[in-house]
């Protein structure tokens, strides 16, 4: 697997979208070493896309788009959160992803 396709779909990836690994492991070795990466971070739990970025030292854009390429090539699968029904953001949550950024 290569980057840099053109026409990328980036599956509208949130920072708190959390991807697992559905592929065996075994299929790592043909990878590119990020990729490699990620699939093993997420074949163990599932991880949001916030956290694979602060545990490989990339920059959050650099990992939608890596994470984007393994759900394409049916590596991973990923859960994004639901819309809000109102305008406004849900203040749990926003508290929630920042306590976990914290923790990183």
């Amino acid at each position: 697997m290569t980057r840099g396709r053109a026409g990328r779909d980036l599956h509208d990836l949130d920072i708190i979208t959390l991807v697992v690994a559905v592929r065996p492991e075994a299929d790592v070795a043909g990878l590119d070493r990020e990729y490699g990466d990620i699939l093993r971070m997420c074949s163990r739990q599932p991880l949001s896309v916030a956290e694979i970025s602060a545990k490989m030292g990339l920059l959050l854009a650099a990992v939608k788009v890596l994470v984007s390429d393994l759900i394409s090539s049916g590596h991973l699968i990923y859960r994004s959160p639901p819309p809000p029904t109102s305008g406004r953001p849900d203040i749990k949550l926003l508290q929630a992803v920042l306590d976990g950024v914290r923790k990183l």
